[in-house]
């Protein structure tokens, strides 16, 4: 995550657009939406911890400007507005890590395991399970740069 001026958020940079940063407050609202589905603004405020105390307008203030930056869209078709996600939780999660992966780690994956394996991020455990979703995976091929033994 990253500072911004409005508090922690986080930036999207989806496939041929710019990059957007997003508040935390934004996030937390596109995770109702990927959990739950289209949302009216006061579902989104049942949803939402304390938003009980929230104004209506406020929230809907924060989506119309999560709107007009591409976050999400309404359909016209209901007298209440209900609020979809511009992109799946998966998309979001791609784009992310694609562009976390190039700036901070110049585009090596490995870099990424072995920072986290040398920050205690990632167990010996956790290693191995990866280890065998890799290798289960018919989409990777094999680039293993040890020679393996002949039977």
């Amino acid at each position: 995550m990253i500072r911004t001026h409005s508090g922690v958020g986080v930036i999207f940079a989806m496939a041929g657009k710019k990059q957007i940063a997003i508040t935390e407050r934004q996030f937390a609202i596109l995770e109702l939406l990927w959990e739950h589905g289209p949302l009216t603004v006061r579902e989104i405020l049942g949803h939402l911890p304390g938003g009980q105390a929230l104004p209506y307008t406020t929230i809907l203030g924060l989506m119309q400007a999560m709107e007009r930056a591409e976050l999400v869209f309404h359909d016209d078709e209901q007298p209440a507005h209900r609020y979809k996600p511009c992109f799946d939780r998966d998309e979001a999660t791609r784009n992310l890590l694609g562009d976390f992966l190039k700036r901070f780690f110049r585009g090596s994956a490995e870099r990424l395991v072995l920072g986290l394996v040398d920050t205690q991020h990632l167990s010996a455990k956790e290693l191995r399970e990866i280890e065998e979703r890799l290798q289960s995976n018919p989409k990777i091929k094999s680039t293993s740069k040890t020679p393996r033994k002949k039977s």
